[in-house]
C-alpha cells in the first residue's frame, strides 16, 4: 500500500505531510490522485517565521502567511476528503517535533476556522517536552488549548475535535512503531526513533544532558525524529526508507548512528530519502551520518531566515553534501516534472545573499524562485515523495 510524503513550502520552518492511501484494482503505472482512498494520514508541524508563498499563490491577495496556509490548507483538506470512513476529514496523528515557533505557529490557521475551533479532526496529538515551552503561559493560544490537559474541548467543532489526550514523548523510546490505522494491512511503517535526547525542557529552564553553548541546542536535540519504511518488493526484503529528522543536529544523528552497530536501522537498503535536520545549518547533516545513511536525495525546509548572519542552507553546507556523497557514486533520481530544478542557499557576500539555482541531482529546497529586478515575491515549491506506487520499491518524485 502507497504512501505519499509532501515537504511543503512555509519558508524558514516546517511542515510535512504523511498520506496512506490504497488504489482500487491496482494498475501498472503511478496510480492517478482521483483514483486514490486514502485510509490514513500524519502532520508533523506546521511554522514559517518568516514564511514564503508557494508559487501557485503568485498575484493572490492575502500576506504571505495567510497565502502559504491556504495553499498547504487546500492539498491537506483534499487529501482528508478522499480518506474513506472514518479516517475521512480527519488528521490520526499531529505531531509537534519540538518547541520552536517556526515549526508550529501556523498550526491555528491551517486547522481552525475563523471562531477559532477545528475544521478538521485529530485522533491523537504527541509532542516532546512541556506545553508551557509552546503556550508560554498564554491561556487563548491555540497550543494552550491542543496541549494542556482539559483544554482540548475549547477546539471542537461539531464532530471536529481532539480525541484522545495529547501524548508528551518523553526519552529515547527504542524504535516506537506508530500505530497508523492499525486495522489495516499492508501500510508502510512509520516509527519514532528519537525524542527528547540531550534536553529535559521543564518551564524555560533546559538542563542539559552534552555539551554546547547555543541554547537551540537543546530545544533541537527534543525533537521528534521519525522513520518511514516502505513495503518490501516482491522477492526481495529490502525497503525504501524516510529519515524525518526535525531540528535535530549532530548529536542526535550520533547517538541514531552509535546505537545502530548491529541492526542497520538507518541504513539504506534500497532507497533511502533523508529530510535533513535543522533546514540543512551547519550543526546538522554531518558527514559521518552522509556516509552512514548515503540518501538518494535531501529536503531541506528553506527560506529567507538568518540565524548569527547566515542562512540555510548555505551553498558551502551543500557543497560538503554533494563531496561526501560523490564518494559513494550513487545514481541521481528520477526527478518529475524535469529532472533539472530550482534550488535555493545561501551565499555569504552576495546581495541578496540568497541565490536561486538550478541542479538535477537530489539537492532539493523549498525555496525556488527569488523575484527579478521588476519587483515580486520570493517564492516556493513543495516537494512529493510516493512511496510503493504501483509496486513496493518504487517511488515518485516531483517539485510542485
Amino acid at each position: 500500500m502507497p504512501a505519499e510524503v509532501i515537504f511543503f513550502n512555509v519558508g524558514q520552518g516546517d511542515c510535512t505531510f504523511l498520506w496512506f492511501y490504497e488504489v482500487p484494482g491496482g494498475g501498472s503505472g503511478l496510480s492517478n490522485l482521483a483514483d486514490r482512498v486514502g485510509v490514513a494520514a500524519a502532520l508533523i508541524d506546521c511554522g514559517g517565521k518568516p514564511s514564503i508563498p508557494h508559487r501557485s499563490t503568485h498575484g493572490r491577495p492575502g500576506t504571505n502567511d495567510e497565502r502559504t496556509v491556504a495553499h498547504i490548507r487546500e492539498v491537506i483538506a483534499d487529501r482528508l476528503a478522499r480518506n474513506a470512513g472514518a479516517s475521512r476529514g480527519k488528521l490520526d496523528y499531529l505531531f509537534l517535533s519540538h518547541s520552536d515557533a517556526d515549526h508550529y505557529n501556523l498550526l491555528e490557521p491551517l486547522l481552525c476556522n475563523a471562531a477559532k475551533t477545528l475544521d478538521f479532526g485529530i485522533q491523537d496529538v504527541w509532542y516532546t517536552g512541556d506545553p508551557r515551552e509552546f503556550h508560554k503561559g498564554d491561556t487563548d493560544a491555540f497550543t494552550y488549548k491542543l496541549l494542556e490537559p482539559g483544554e482540548q474541548h475549547r477546539l471542537t467543532n461539531g464532530a471536529h475535535r481532539v480525541v484522545n489526550d495529547p501524548k508528551s514523548v518523553g526519552l529515547y523510546p527504542a524504535n516506537q512503531r506508530v500505530e497508523i490505522a492499525p486495522t489495516v494491512a499492508g501500510l508502510p511503517e512509520l516509527y519514532l526513533v528519537c525524542s527528547s535526547l540531550y534536553a529535559i525542557v521543564d518551564g524555560r529552564k533546559v538542563t542539559s544532558k552534552t555539551r554546547g553553548k547555543r541554547p537551540s541546542t537543546w530545544t533541537n536535540a527534543a525533537s521528534l525524529v521519525f522513520m518511514l519504511r516502505g513495503r518490501p518488493a516482491a522477492g526481495d526484503e529490502r525497503r525504501q526508507k524516510v529519515l524525518l529528522m526535525a531540528d535535530a543536529e549532530r548529536g542526535v544523528e550520533d547517538f541514531l548512528r552509535e546505537s545502530d552497530l548491529v541492526d542497520s536501522r538507518y541504513q539504506r537498503e534500497k532507497n533511502l530519502w533523508l529530510k535533513a535536520g535543522h533546514h540543512g545549518s551547519a550543526e546538522a547533516t554531518s558527514k559521518d551520518w552522509l556516509d552512514y545513511t548515503t540518501p538518494d536525495a535531501l529536503f531541506f525546509s528553506s527560506g529567507l531566515g538568518r540565524f548569527g548572519g547566515t542562512g540555510m542552507p548555505a551553498d558551502t553546507k551543500l557543497n560538503e553534501i554533494r563531496t561526501t556523497l560523490a564518494a559513494h557514486s550513487l545514481p541521481q533520481p528520477v526527478i518529475a516534472p524535469t529532472q533539472q530544478h530550482p534550488y535555493g542557499s545561501f551565499q555569504r557576500g552576495r546581495t541578496p545573499p540568497f541565490v536561486i539555482q538550478n541542479a538535477t541531482e537530489g539537492i532539493c529546497t523549498t525555496l525556488a524562485e527569488a523575484p527579478p529586478p521588476s519587483g515580486r515575491d520570493w517564492l516556493g515549491v513543495d516537494w512529493h515523495l510516493i512511496l510503493d506506487d504501483p509496486r513496493p520499491g518504487d517511488y515518485h518524485l516531483a517539485f510542485v
